[in-house]
């Protein structure tokens, strides 16, 4: 099959992921980046498009594996391709019999990597630019991931119009284009007022009145950590964990921060809970005589 063939494929694919399942920019980029590694493989090794083997997708995983793709993004590529079998099955273009072949690999849920308190309220008590408005803007950026456990992308559009000061509350859309409600506390509030001031749609937002890439979010992040000498290497993730780790020792139910983090299903909520075992443990082996 042609390059151009494939293109073609791949835009009415994400077409219909776009209008059908109202998938998100991002998620939709993702998309396309895993099929362009699929395509790939199928010109470089003229392997049928239609009828493609079992035998294939396990040397297109050799394939990733050699790109240095880890076990969890060689499962996420082969989600994304079986997504498009499924497709073009559902269409007729290819058999349903494909679908059989796919085989995730397994994978190995790395534990969250956190931070204690004391990094969090050093990196927050530290003056992050020489201009006034400029730090105002990165402890808003810092304080809100460590408070709300937002996703970066989630911050990057946030649009002052979304944001409840009488309750504290702000409504995110998140992965899927799901709306849900987050609460920040009362000493983020006039930070958030000072963006408010400022104008424009965006709480972050860039001169040209668009919103603040998540490229230029974390390098705020990563600023904040090296000027509060933490010895962190600060990421906007890190606080998602963080946030969420917290709650989860503070004895809150695993269904309301699956909630508040916008998890679609539960299991991904529970890799938390995989933390707070491992810090129980190291306590254990620490203070009991006989661990």
């Amino acid at each position: 099959m042609k390059d151009e063939s494939l293109k073609k494929i791949e835009d009415e694919f994400v077409a219909f992921l776009s209008v059908e399942r109202n998938l998100a920019g991002n998620t939709l980029n993702a998309y396309r980046q895993d099929l362009k590694k699929f395509f790939s493989f199928i010109l470089l090794n003229r392997v049928s498009f239609k009828y493609i083997k079992g035998r294939d997708l396990t040397d297109f995983m050799i394939f990733l594996k050699k790109k240095g793709l880890s076990s969890a993004s060689i499962a996420r590529n082969l989600s994304s391709v079986r997504s498009l079998y499924r497709y073009l099955a559902s269409n007729g273009q290819v058999s349903p019999a494909i679908l059989n072949f796919f085989e995730s690999p397994k994978i190995e849920r790395k534990i969250p990597e956190i931070i204690n308190k004391q990094d969090i309220d050093r990196v927050l008590g530290s003056r992050t630019a020489e201009k006034e408005s400029v730090h105002i803007r990165n402890m808003a950026v810092v304080g809100l991931l460590a408070t709300t456990g937002l996703r970066i992308s989630e911050l990057s559009t946030l649009k002052k119009e979304d944001i409840n000061f009488k309750e504290n509350w702000i409504k995110v859309t998140g992965k899927g284009n799901r709306e849900r409600i987050v609460f920040f506390p009362e000493y983020i509030k006039p930070l958030l007022e000072n963006l408010i001031s400022k104008g424009g749609v965006f709480l972050f937002g860039s001169r040209n009145n668009r919103p603040l890439t998540r490229q230029s979010l974390w390098k705020i992040v990563k600023q904040a950590g090296k000027k509060a000498a933490s010895g962190t290497n600060l990421k906007p993730h890190m606080l998602r964990h963080t946030f969420a780790t917290q709650l989860l020792e503070s004895g809150m139910d695993i269904r309301i921060i699956q909630e508040l983090l916008g998890h679609k299903s539960i299991s991904t909520t529970k890799i938390y809970t995989q933390v707070s075992k491992n810090q129980l443990k190291s306590i254990y082996r620490k203070f009991h005589p006989r661990a």
